[in-house]
């Protein structure tokens, strides 16, 4: 009786199967022929649609629908879904609707009965936000200096102007004031690049007909900030800055965060002071070095910078990747009107190999590789050298485990009180290299999004003057070895590691028990 049962179990299995792939089959040799343009309309009849309809087809065409052209249902329902993720993430509707209706145009209808109608639901014309958080530059800072350093909270006030223009464009103020009464503000206006040009104009004709070009954009920024390194420099550094970017996605804060392929050239005119921290008990007396004290004052900074990042795009994960490979390169030139010179070039590579199992499950291999060099550029003595801001800091769970952020390289004799083993001068060469081996925890953690991990890190930060010798880069190095255990968030990878420091200087900025949050490289 048993034999039986399975027998017809078999066989029904077979059946369905067998339905499953007829089926497959007809749904992937019915093809549709869609009508072009596509209907662009508002949700809402009684509403006036602001949104350019012919951005909104060259995204369509962008995603991979195809018009006048037979394409299968998986083929469309696959960019109807890319399409849909596309827009939302511009954040000026509260819904987009994508359907395929009959064409009603009696004079196309037979050569393409049917056509694709977007519905779009637009957000206001303005948004408002208050509310608070942490900053982003001390929290990692704040989780491995033993408590004694926490995260400074943060006050916010924004508006923004979502799709002010109808180019999907975004325009934003913001202030902040942190707990040491310290504000910034920053003012922001971004939109499609052939959108300024005019898409009349055979330049942004041009542009629009470039794969995926009516993303690429063009955005201006305006900010003042204040960048704090009194725990490892012993100074703040008052930021006042214009900017202008190009790249290929828009709305980019941080390239290094966002998914995906990116690729920026920026133009940015800064003017910015050092200002060493302040006596606690001598009201004219620096809490610093002398080094520190004599990089105090102001500079003009103008530079070029182009990045280049995959960003995850060629793994399986964005996180924690098991297979395939990641890289970026960064390339900064600065010089006249500016009185700062330099050229500065950075760039690492990433390879995951899955080892047993299926990819993601069991083990893999992973190794890692970054480096970056600084030149000073006198432009016949019209610029000085870059300023201690300008060079390479090294340290850190996310770079150079075992070792705290801006822990190795060259550092001062003596520190402010936050620093008393040195202030860190920084460098015009690094290197950092790692190989490690994860697996997923046996159980319901590997559902979890969790990795258990080995590591061996190496790297050096050496020079603050032209001409390195490469013994020093030899001697310099630093090593440490240990594991640890990371996590997939919607905010980032988190990681917990316990790293020892095999070879280290002796008055390096060391920590065992490490936490790592964010993006990094690697």
């Amino acid at each position: 009786m048993d034999v039986r049962h399975q027998v017809n179990a078999a066989m029904e299995e077979r059946a369905r199967q067998r339905q499953e792939m007829q089926w497959a089959e007809f749904v992937n040799s019915y093809g549709l022929n869609i009508l072009f343009p596509a209907v662009v309309k508002p949700k809402d009849p009684s509403k006036k649609l602001k949104t350019n309809k012919d951005l909104i087809n060259a995204r369509l065409l962008e995603n991979g629908l195809l018009f006048e052209d037979s394409q299968s249902l998986p083929q469309i329902q696959l960019g109807v879904a890319q399409v849909v993720d596309n827009l939302e993430k511009t954040k000026c509707f509260h819904l987009v609707h994508l359907e395929v209706t009959k064409n009603e145009d009696e004079s196309s209808s037979k050569e393409y009965p049917h056509q694709l109608e977007v519905q779009l639901d637009e957000k206001n014309w303005y948004s408002l936000y208050i509310g608070g958080g942490f900053k982003h530059e001390g929290l990692e800072e704040g989780l491995n200096n033993n408590g004694t350093k926490l995260p400074k909270a943060q006050f916010e006030v924004s508006a923004s102007l979502p799709n002010l223009t109808g180019f999907l464009d975004s325009t934003r103020f913001q202030y902040t004031v942190d707990q040491t009464s310290t504000s910034s503000f920053l003012l922001s206006h971004e939109r499609p690049l052939y959108a300024w040009l005019g898409d009349d104009t055979a330049l942004g004709e041009y542009i629009l007909a470039l794969p995926k070009g009516s993303q690429y954009s063009l955005g201006m920024r305006a900010v003042l900030d204040t960048a704090d390194y009194e725990w490892t420099r012993s100074y703040k550094e008052y930021q006042r800055y214009l900017s202008c970017r190009v790249d290929n996605r828009g709305n980019v804060q941080r390239p290094n965060m966002i998914p995906g392929y990116y690729w920026g050239l920026d133009w940015s005119l800064a003017l910015r002071d050092i200002v060493p921290r302040k006596h606690a008990k001598l009201p004219y007396a620096a809490d610093a070095s002398p080094e520190i004290v004599a990089s105090s004052g102001t500079s003009l900074k103008h530079s070029l910078t182009y990045e280049l990042r995959t960003n995850g795009e060629l793994c399986n994960n964005r996180l924690l990747p098991t297979a395939g490979m990641d890289w970026f390169t960064k390339v900064e030139l600065a010089g006249p009107p500016g009185d700062i010179g330099f050229a500065k070039a950075q760039g690492g590579a990433a390879l995951h190999l899955p080892i047993l199992g299926e990819i993601g499950e069991r083990l893999a291999l992973h190794g890692s590789w970054s480096g970056g060099y600084l030149k000073p550029l006198s432009y016949d003595g019209a610029c000085k050298p870059a300023t201690i801001s300008d060079r390479f800091f090294v340290g850190g769970p996310m770079q150079l485990r075992g070792f705290l952020p801006a822990g190795i390289g060259p550092r001062t004799k003596k520190g402010g009180s936050t620093s008393p083993d040195g202030d860190s001068l920084g460098g015009s060469l690094y290197y950092t290299a790692s190989v490690s081996a994860s697996t997923s925890p046996p159980g319901i953690f590997r559902n979890y999004g969790i990795q258990m991990f080995g590591f061996a890190n190496a790297g050096t930060l050496v020079g603050t003057t032209d001409g390195i010798p490469l013994q020093a880069i030899v001697n310099s190095t630093r090593t440490s070895v240990g594991a640890g255990v990371a996590a997939s968030t919607p905010m980032g990878k988190l990681e917990v590691t316990y790293a020892w420091p095999l070879r280290y200087g002796p008055r390096d900025a060391r920590r065992n028990v490490q936490f790592g949050f964010g993006f990094n490289f690697g």
